[in-house]
């Protein structure tokens, strides 16, 4: 029987060494045959292997090719189906029904595959990351085996992780590597629509303006082509985005007010958070703070997430900085922090980091350095340079308008340092 593959997959994931899992059923070398399927073992040792593994033998298809066809054609149907819609709860509905009817097949390749579609829905439907994290590494010990299109799977897969986690830099290298793999995989239409927009998401992220553009009008095409109003509205609201960067206000306001269309049109009423949210992020670019503050707090009544409004609600704090309105920066810094003491999310710890920065610059003591040098760590520690040059910035002035001279020259070096780094470039001349 070929199971080698799921006998590691299976011992991989929990973390069992090969000689505790051949103890008293064979040598550890002759496992590791059976792992790389080298050869064959007799059923009572694979009966043997499944059960210290946990394996239920009865999910076992025996060479049974028409079960296996039939599975493999759900599978990727499956697969369209969600990453078309992009729907949390859709996804969420179609994880536990593949979890809960998973055949173990002899088909080593079929199998990987179902491992990688779950791990991408797990992902998708927003599993605790650290799960995550857990069953990339898992994965990694077997992607040596993968063929091409599971190595295009694993790399994906390993850049949404990394974005999920703010460590743009990863997840820019993986989603790159991505990409070179599905023009030598030649992926269909629709999979190639939804990494031309994914990567428009992470290099809008990145400052690269017009390269996002181009990639996102892509994707637009073909989601308004086949009427997936849900992703042509993500285009819209991501255009939008890098035109407000490029300072292009006007064409902004144009796709969100598209994107608000669209949500009007076709009852996509969950969507509204999102779109209030981008026109709140306009208007404050824009130096309107009242009608940020009223977008975003339209936008918080809109988020069905527990921890969608997070994002909002630091926004509102940044604009009632700008007013400096101590009362409602402590008002509002309160909630997210009460927010993310119910989520008990280690993933949201730039929230606090930013939350606790807030309160303490707007406080009757006036800003701490021990807070603000903590935030300056953390977004140090992920790679995102731009919360570290504006806190150092922060910092600095603080110590300058305090007369601590010396402290603040050492802030501003440290912010400059980090300027360089979040725009990518090693000498004065080329800024």
């Amino acid at each position: 029987m070929k199971v080698g593959h799921l006998i590691r997959a299976e011992r991989i994931r929990q973390e069992m060494k090969q000689l505790v899992l051949a103890k008293g059923i064979c040598t550890p070398s002759y496992l590791s045959k059976i792992e790389r399927n080298l050869i064959f073992p007799s059923e009572d040792i694979v009966l043997l292997l499944f059960n210290r593994l946990g394996i239920d033998p009865s999910k076992l298809q025996n060479n049974d090719k028409k079960t296996e066809t039939d599975f493999e054609k759900m599978l990727e149907a499956t697969y369209k189906e969600v990453i078309t819609n992009r729907d949390e709860s859709f996804t969420k509905q179609k994880l536990e029904y593949l979890e809960q009817h998973s055949p173990l097949f002899e088909n080593q390749t079929l199998y990987y595959t179902y491992l990688l579609i779950v791990l991408r829905f797990r992902i998708i439907s927003g599993s605790n990351l650290n799960e995550i994290k857990k069953g990339i590494e898992d994965l990694e010990e077997l992607s040596k085996d993968f063929n091409p299109r599971q190595a295009y799977l694993y790399k994906l897969n390993k850049a949404i992780y990394y974005y999920s986690t703010e460590n743009r830099n990863k997840s820019i290298e993986y989603f790159e590597d991505a990409l070179l793999l599905g023009d030598n995989n030649s992926l269909e239409v629709w999979e190639k629509a939804e990494l031309n927009y994914m990567i428009g998401v992470v290099y809008t992220a990145d400052g690269r303006i017009f390269a996002s553009i181009e990639y996102t009008r892509y994707a637009l095409d073909y989601f308004r082509e086949n009427f997936l109003m849900k992703r042509v509205l993500d285009c819209y609201i991501l255009i939008g985005i890098t035109r407000k960067k490029s300072e292009q206000f006007q064409e902004a306001l144009e796709s969100y007010t598209k994107a608000k269309q669209i949500c009007d049109e076709f009852n996509l009423h969950n969507e509204k958070g999102i779109v209030y949210h981008n026109l709140g992020s306009l208007c404050g670019t824009m130096g309107n703070s009242e009608d940020a503050i009223r977008y975003y707090k339209q936008s918080i009544k809109f988020r069905t997430k527990k921890d969608s409004p997070l994002i909002s609600i630091l926004c509102l704090v940044i604009e009632y900085s700008k007013m400096n309105h101590q009362q409602f920066i402590n008002e509002w810094c309160d909630k997210g922090l009460s927010l993310l003491s119910q989520l008990r999310d280690n993933n949201f710890t730039s929230y606090y980091h930013h939350f606790t920065f807030f309160k303490s610059f707007h406080s009757e003591q006036g800003l701490s350095g021990k807070v603000t040098e903590d935030a300056i760590d953390y977004f140090k520690t992920i790679q995102d340079y731009q919360y570290a040059h504006k806190y150092s910035i922060a910092l600095a002035e603080w110590y300058y308008n305090n007369r601590k001279y010396k402290l603040s020259s050492i802030c501003f070096q440290e912010a400059n340092r980090y300027g360089y780094l979040y725009r990518k470039i090693n000498r004065w001349e080329d800024l």
